[in-house]
């Protein structure tokens, strides 16, 4: 079949023609480079209905800004060492540097840095943080992985690298919450205590929560009948 003829399209239409290879062509207009020339997506299919739906799916990822941008891509070791170093670094404190530095440098580049940007999954994330658990870190270390995975991918996503945030996306380890340990009062503290609380005209409310460690609550619930008041003579 003899190459179609191509029809003239006006600046941001898609131009689509049957080649003399004997498989259709098409140049998507996907934006700009970074010099300012306009971007061309040149794309081949066996038949044409093929050639027109992926046509249809780039356009649409065009229109909606999640289209791959032209330039180098991204692994996930390249965009974590320049996001931690080359953006974070001057709008963060040092404290929150550090911590990012760490789990970029400890965990998540060992982990996932042979990952492309733009093709990094949830499960990816998922799959480090029970590694990191099995290998000795605390659920903790792996949550601060996790935080600070999700704010670089989110930049990433931001400024065109990715479609979308795996790590948005991936479930981190659940944190337990510690206990709060409460040292008791020693005996002398509470002998001072109580001669302080017997200068006041509700003295008793304070005895009996020092006596049985009520919480406010529950000694305001205290019935009157509930007690019998004795007086030594």
């Amino acid at each position: 079949m003899a190459e179609k003829k191509r029809t003239r399209r006006a600046n941001g239409e898609t131009a689509v023609y049957f080649g003399k290879d004997g498989r259709w062509h098409a140049r998507v207009p996907m934006g700009y480079k970074d010099n300012g020339e306009p971007y061309r997506r040149h794309i081949t299919r066996p038949d044409e209905g093929a050639l027109k739906a992926e046509v249809q799916r780039l356009e649409k990822q065009r229109d909606q800004g999640t289209a791959q941008q032209p330039g180098k891509l991204w692994t996930v070791e390249k965009w974590l060492w320049h996001w931690v170093e080359n953006i974070a670094k001057d709008v963060v404190s040092e404290n929150t540097y550090d911590g990012y530095e760490v789990a970029v440098r400890v965990h998540l580049v060992p982990g996932i840095g042979k990952h492309r940007v733009d093709r990094l999954e949830p499960e990816h994330l998922e799959s480090l943080y029970r590694r990191m658990q099995k290998n000795g870190s605390k659920a903790a270390t792996a949550h601060q992985a996790h935080r600070t995975a999700r704010t670089a991918f989110g930049e990433a996503v931001r400024r065109g690298h990715a479609a979308k945030n795996a790590a948005a996306l991936a479930k981190p380890p659940r944190v337990e919450e510690p206990e709060e340990e409460i040292e008791p009062y020693s005996v002398e503290e509470v002998q001072s205590l109580l001669i302080e609380v017997n200068k006041r005209r509700n003295s008793a409310r304070w005895m009996l929560a020092l006596a049985l460690g009520l919480r406010q609550g529950r000694r305001w619930g205290c019935a009157g009948s509930m007690w019998t008041w004795t007086t030594s003579t």
